[in-house]
């Protein structure tokens, strides 16, 4: 359906700041009022940015800041949004596998590896693109671009 991104930002962030794992993660929104409303499918995007946040607060187990932001970018006619945190950090060996089904560097019983695997397949679902920077010691940040015609792929031929 057509929906703003930012709602749906704010739904799952919502939810997620009263769980205890945020209970020690000071969240900033910071979120471009004037977003153009693309195609969504609003539960699998919520499931998106409820993973995103989560894998933030478990990369930050000493607390620390998590910053979602989302602006328009008229020239290239997409809707970006940033989830960045102040957490340990990815290693740059990991960070190549970080989409790849059952990767996990959870210990056992805290991840199965499909989070990010899922997430994936959302977005590219939705046309678009997810990309992660990250520095050891100092955080990571996930970049969400979504086309403003998102075309939904649902397996169609094309």
């Amino acid at each position: 359906e057509k929906a703003n991104v930012n709602d749906a930002l704010k739904q799952a962030i919502s939810l997620l700041e009263r769980h205890y794992n945020f209970h020690n993660i000071e969240i900033t929104l910071n979120l471009n009022e004037n977003m153009p409303e693309i195609m969504l499918d609003l539960n699998l995007m919520r499931s998106v940015f409820n993973n995103l946040a989560v894998n933030a607060a478990d990369a930050m187990p000493r607390g620390g800041k998590l910053l979602v932001s989302s602006r328009f970018s008229p020239r290239d006619q997409l809707i970006v949004i940033d989830f960045t945190d102040t957490g340990i950090g990815i290693p740059p060996e990991n960070l190549s596998k970080i989409f790849d089904p059952f990767f996990t560097t959870k210990e056992p019983g805290k991840g199965t590896g499909l989070g990010m695997a899922v997430t994936y397949g959302i977005i590219k679902r939705h046309n678009g693109t997810i990309d992660i920077t990250s520095e050891l010691g100092r955080g990571t940040t996930v970049t969400i671009a979504l086309p403003l015609e998102t075309g939904m792929n649902y397996g169609e031929p094309s």
